[in-house]
């Protein structure tokens, strides 16, 4: 049965991270630091602690083309240990989270005049599978009649189409899958708050201790309250800000250990490009052609179909020009998805006024060259992780992704078991997260069961006390009021935007929340006794939020 993971719960979390010294702490809620609190606490014998500077996935890790892959374009770059990992992770995910890792085909177009020919990527499809022994559903598929690639995924441009191959992927809510990571780790005794930032590094006091760190300063967001947090080991997950916690660390050498080249990418929510039928919805690998204009090398963008008959569409390889907390899509990089969207489907109406919401976030790319380890060649830099410890004693995890988020955790807590003298027995592999549950016990409730796994019991128990809380928020989406309920009561939601833009991803959908926005603020209100000011506030700072969000859109 779910355990109440919300903001009561987060402020017993707090009161504890006072008074209880802890073996490790995990500074970084997104995708990395979940994964890496959840093993901790499964492992057993580690009391760990998790903190997160704003919502659990804010950053990076709600910012992702939305896919668990198994690096079928690291093979253009000829890194095979990256793509067998992929593969391996990939199948380890869908295993412990079917209801969030979904299989999904994808098609590699081939166009004429493309840099990889339709054999070519043939070829590197079949190897791309015997890397990891796909089962029969998987099989690489060759289709080289246009007309018939058109059929099958849509309504894209067939002139000069010379075929695709058909992969397959995984498509999964990056926020959500955070989420669960989480609330698993919760349920085995990980204490976890968001909105809790860190600030410094504490020295331990003993003079003989040199610059060895010994705890941190931070500070409560909600009430500015300031506190002290004291580990054994603190860990790092940052993401792209592993750089600001490591310029506070006591051994800091000036020098960063990451690069915002092509670090920025964007995404955007258009309505469905492909298929309107998910069952029948394919996802779609494109070579752009906008380079050849500037003389550089082609890219590919990914479309794909999104929840509530949306496509989304990326990614950018671009230098962010913002602070880290402040990316978000710029007019070139909205008109250059675009134009390419629309190339591939001419008959849709695709513009500005077409897009349904936009995103951004910053990837954590490591300047290997400041590293002795070799992470990358000639041209491009890896997307491996690398786990470092500074003379002060604190961890720093760098680079990864969505998809070996869980391997990068292992690896960790490997090292962390052996610091601790504690027993290491890694379950994360084999153990479900909390959304892993079988067949709903009726349809009404498979809807729920398959987006909130068991905790569609406590929406069932919520409608069952109150019927009214089974009406849905807005008769366009299939929202209740019970959901909103048990996303305070068991996701840990603070704000209006933490509800909308990432537990529901109602800031996807078509108006992106906003029109609904004081409705939903009012019920939330009710349910978690805010004042009529922090009401109207909330409701402000999203409206605000969407609007700085979309301005070059």
């Amino acid at each position: 049965m779910p355990i109440e993971f919300s903001a009561r719960t987060r402020v017993q979390n707090i009161e504890t991270f006072k008074t209880e010294p802890l073996d490790v702490l995990v500074i970084g809620g997104g995708i990395v630091g979940a994964g890496l609190i959840r093993d901790l606490a499964r492992n057993g014998g580690i009391k760990a602690g998790l903190i997160e500077q704003g919502d659990f996935a804010s950053g990076t890790s709600s910012a992702t083309s939305q896919l668990v892959h198994g690096g079928f374009r690291y093979l253009l770059k000829r890194d095979i240990d990256l793509v067998k990992n992929s593969r391996k992770e990939r199948e380890i995910l869908r295993r412990i989270a079917p209801n969030l890792v979904k299989p999904m085909p994808i098609a590699v177009l081939s166009y004429k005049g493309d840099p990889y020919p339709l054999t070519g990527i043939q070829l590197a499809a079949h190897y791309y599978n015997r890397l990891f022994k796909a089962d029969e559903a998987e099989k690489t598929v060759v289709i080289r009649d246009g007309q018939k690639v058109k059929r099958l995924v849509g309504p894209i441009t067939a002139d000069t189409l010379k075929g695709c191959v058909l992969l397959w992927d995984s498509t999964v809510d990056d926020a959500r899958l955070t989420l669960a990571t989480l609330q698993d780790a919760h349920r085995h005794g990980a204490i976890i708050a968001n909105y809790v930032r860190f600030l410094d590094f504490v020295k331990q006091s003993d003079t003989g201790a040199g610059n060895r760190v010994s705890g941190i300063i931070a500070e409560d967001v909600i009430s500015g309250q300031r506190f002290e947090i004291t580990a054994r080991k603190i860990v790092a997950a940052t993401g792209p800000w592993s750089d600001k916690v490591w310029s506070k660390d006591p051994s800091y050498d000036g020098v960063p250990r990451l690069v915002t080249k092509n670090a920025k990418g964007i995404h955007l929510v258009l309505p469905r490009c492909g298929k309107e039928d998910d069952s029948e919805a394919y996802g779609l690998i494109v070579c752009t052609r906008s380079e050849k204009q500037r003389k550089r090398n082609p890219r590919v963008i990914f479309i794909l179909p999104g929840a509530h008959n949306t496509s989304i569409v990326g990614t950018t390889e671009t230098t962010p020009q913002e602070e880290l907390a402040s990316v978000r899509p710029s007019v070139d990089e909205v008109s250059y998805l675009l134009s390419e969207t629309q190339r591939i489907f001419p008959e849709k109406t695709l513009n500005k006024n077409t897009i349904i919401a936009a995103y951004a976030g910053t990837r954590p790319l490591i300047a290997a060259k400041r590293h002795d380890r070799g992470l990358t060649r000639a041209g491009f830099v890896s997307r491996e992780h690398l786990i470092t410890e500074s003379p002060s004693g604190v961890m720093y995890l760098y680079g990864g992704k969505l998809t070996t988020h869980r391997q990068m955790a292992e690896e960790t807590v490997n090292w962390l078991a052996k610091f601790l003298d504690v027993p290491r027995d890694c379950k994360t592999a084999t153990h479900p997260l909390p959304n892993a549950v079988g067949e709903a016990p009726d349809a009404n409730m498979e809807r729920l069961a398959k987006r909130y796994g068991d905790g569609y019991k406590i929406i069932q128990k919520f409608i069952a006390e109150d019927v009214t809380l089974g009406e849905p928020v807005t008769p366009s989406l299939p929202f209740t009021k019970a959901e909103i309920l048990y996303a305070c009561w068991g996701e840990m939601v603070m704000t209006l935007e933490d509800l909308l833009w990432r537990r529901t991803r109602i800031g996807w959908t078509p108006g992106q929340g906003v029109d609904i926005a004081p409705q939903i603020a009012q019920f939330l209100g009710e349910k978690n006794n805010w004042s009529d000011t922090r009401i109207t506030a909330e409701v402000e700072t999203y409206r605000q939020r969407i609007e700085w969000l979309n301005f070059n859109l």
